[in-house]
């Protein structure tokens, strides 16, 4: 059967009961979170990324989690709330190795508000906002765009604001990246993607949201035109695997339609694929959103591995604090 589009995707935040405003956005430099985080996910971590890149993660905490804290969390919450446990996500979390992929909790039921796209947040509902961040260009083994351009290269041409939407009495989460996307030439096409609910099953939780951006128009791809994405959730919310493959698509047919979607090659549609990456580990952690814009050069027909060179990625993460809801959305 073919991979299901993701729009929405599972996290886990358990609110902070004396927490009732978001922090402000602050850039400083990267911690020992931040690093914990980021390799958790397979985020370009700090080692890896560019001095440039590295300025722009954006924090709210400074707190360092150790390993025991965060799997007591990730147990205690689980059995409070009757989710499951992601062992290979926490494995990942705590830094410590793991072969078991989940363990089963009981009485986890089917939520019937999942999929929904008119709920609101209330008095329950906790707010993770990134507030505005400003995009880096990643290196490794992304394409460096040095060579007919696609994004514009000048400060503050690419931006983001992720709201993560954390609601444990109905289990549900629901969210909205801001994309501000700026091609090379072009005027920059501003959008916000709205994610409808998502069922809160496991912990610790690691969710994406992703879609495309139409460089001839401006606006978001409907969702009946959207090619599918790569066949499972992998390491990093990213055309690209961790270690430089392509990520795997159901069939080549698939693989072909994205490459003609994100391609500013021959015979490519040059539109732009935004994602948006959201992981915490349980009840009072921060939470860390990553925000993300990819196209490649590779013409469309070209194989996964010169689809793959070509990829040009632009990110930016933040690490905030819980905000449980007032009667106001923070500003």
């Amino acid at each position: 059967m073919k991979n299901m589009k993701i729009f929405t995707s599972s996290l886990l935040i358990l609110f902070l009961s004396n927490v009732s405003v978001l922090s402000d956005i602050t850039a400083s430099a990267p911690t020992n979170i931040i690093q914990k985080i980021a390799t958790a996910s397979s985020f370009t971590s700090t080692a890896q990324s560019t001095t440039q890149n590295a300025s722009q993660i954006q924090q709210t905490t400074n707190n360092v989690i150790s390993a025991k804290e965060i799997k007591k969390t990730v147990q205690e919450d689980a059995k409070k709330f009757g989710l499951l446990i992601n062992e290979a996500a926490l494995s990942n979390l705590t830094g410590e190795e793991s072969n078991e992929t989940q363990l089963v909790a009981i009485n986890a039921q089917e939520n019937v508000l999942s999929g929904s796209t008119e709920l609101k947040p209330n008095l329950d509902t906790i707010v993770y906002d990134t507030g505005l961040m400003t995009l880096a260009k990643e290196g490794g083994h992304y394409n460096n765009d040095n060579t007919n351009t696609i994004f514009d290269t000048s400060a503050g041409a690419q931006q983001a604001r992720i709201k993560v939407y954390v609601d444990f009495k109905r289990k549900v989460l629901f969210g909205e990246i801001e994309s501000r996307v700026t091609l090379s030439g072009a005027s920059q096409m501003i959008n916000t993607k709205n994610g409808g609910a998502k069922a809160i099953v496991s912990l610790p939780v690691d969710g994406e949201l992703t879609h495309t951006v139409v460089s001839s128009t401006g606006k978001i791809l409907l969702n009946s035109s959207e090619p599918y994405a790569w066949l499972d959730k992998h390491a990093t919310t990213s055309l690209v695997r961790a270690d430089g493959s392509l990520a795997p698509y159901y069939d080549s047919s698939e693989r072909a339609d994205m490459l003609k979607n994100v391609s500013h090659g021959t015979g490519g549609d040059g539109n732009v694929y935004v994602g948006a990456r959201f992981v915490t580990a349980g009840n009072g952690t921060a939470g860390q959103s990553t925000a993300s814009f990819e196209a490649t050069h590779a013409a469309v027909g070209s194989s996964a591995s010169q689809f793959a060179a070509g990829v040009v990625r632009y990110s930016a993460t933040a690490t905030t604090k819980a905000s449980k809801y007032t009667e106001e959305l923070p500003k």
